[in-house]
């Protein structure tokens, strides 16, 4: 596919989501599901971002949505009466107007009415917030997540939130019965063009879809929450908490590393990656109307390089360190 007719990402700024620092980084340090609950000590800010997946013949194609505004602006009101009401936080979510996903889709042209499939990489409500615009889309989700969509996690949240998927009645649960890419056994090609492929990534979920993007001279593996930021290609060494089987997650990761390690090509582009790689490669992305610049790329791949070996093992500089608030709030920053 050549530059003229490649299919274009376009990052979607969908508000932000206040996490426990060890939610996201206390995985090897036995930071659990019920820590989750409990934990307000060391809280941070992380991006939510959707993407808007341009396709030459196809048309626009959503990769999760993000929150909605009830979420934000009525915690009580969204959630009252359910485990989730206490499970989180009133101030979990922070969505500004210019930041609904309505208004993200208009800066590039496109409503909500226009986008004709979403790909769910899975459950978790900061992916299906707005999930309630789009009742007339196709919604593509792996088969073991759209299986489990009544399951609780630890007993007591329910994996797809009644509320926020009530709407939706084109599910399209996917098999992953398509080629081997990479470390993964099975995949799944959207429109049979090799532009867009499905890759199961379970572990963060139970069906978490991850999606391989050619983007012309470069690819981009969209990884939802399989990933949080590029540094967790370092299992060994970073790894976010997991309400699941952790062997399962780490076979996602190691087969996401080989994938990374068999395509020079390729960047990685979670949904909350606060660190100077996602910023850059958002930025660049919407500076260059979805598509990455050369200068870009390079930096990004020198940025890999003195972050993680050849063996994924992580930079001891590069260790994410929690810096308290020094006004003594519980809401601190990454480095």
């Amino acid at each position: 596919m050549d530059s003229s007719t490649a299919v274009r990402v376009i990052p979607l700024r969908v508000g932000r989501t206040k996490v426990p620092y060890g939610q996201f980084y206390g995985g090897l340090d036995g930071y659990s599901g019920l820590d989750l609950a409990t934990d307000k000590s060391a809280f941070i800010w992380v991006p939510i971002h959707a993407y808007l997946i341009e396709h030459p013949s196809e048309g626009p194609v959503l990769l999760d949505t993000g929150i909605g505004p009830a979420q934000a602006e009525d915690h009580a009101g969204y959630y009252g009466g359910t485990v989730l009401e206490y499970f989180t936080d009133d101030d979990e979510y922070d969505l500004p107007a210019d930041q609904r996903i309505e208004a993200q889709l208009a800066l590039h042209g496109r409503r909500p009415e226009d986008v004709s499939r979403v790909i769910v990489t899975h459950f978790h409500e900061d992916h299906i917030g707005s999930l309630p615009l789009f009742p007339h889309a196709e919604v593509v989700l792996g088969r073991a997540e759209y299986e489990a969509r009544d399951s609780l996690i630890l007993g007591l949240v329910p994996l797809a939130y009644k509320r926020s998927v009530a709407g939706v009645t084109r599910w399209r649960p996917v098999d992953f019965a398509g080629p081997e890419v990479g470390g993964f056994s099975g995949s799944h090609d959207l429109f049979g063009d090799g532009s867009v492929v499905l890759l199961p990534t379970p572990g963060h979920s139970p069906g978490s879809t991850s999606a391989l993007v050619s983007l012309g001279e470069r690819r981009a593996l969209l990884t939802g929450d399989a990933l949080y930021t590029v540094r967790h290609l370092a299992v060994d060494d970073v790894r976010q908490m997991q309400t699941g089987a952790d062997d399962v997650f780490i076979d996602s990761v190691r087969r996401m590393q080989w994938l990374h390690r068999l395509l020079p090509d390729l960047v990685v582009l979670p949904a909350h990656d606060d660190t100077p790689y996602g910023e850059l490669l958002v930025r660049d992305l919407l500076a260059h109307d979805g598509r990455l610049s050369q200068e870009a790329f390079a930096w990004l791949k020198e940025y890999e390089a003195t972050t993680f070996d050849a063996a994924y093992r992580l930079n001891p500089a590069r260790r994410p360190r929690y810096v308290a608030d020094p006004a003594g709030g519980t809401l601190g920053s990454v480095v």
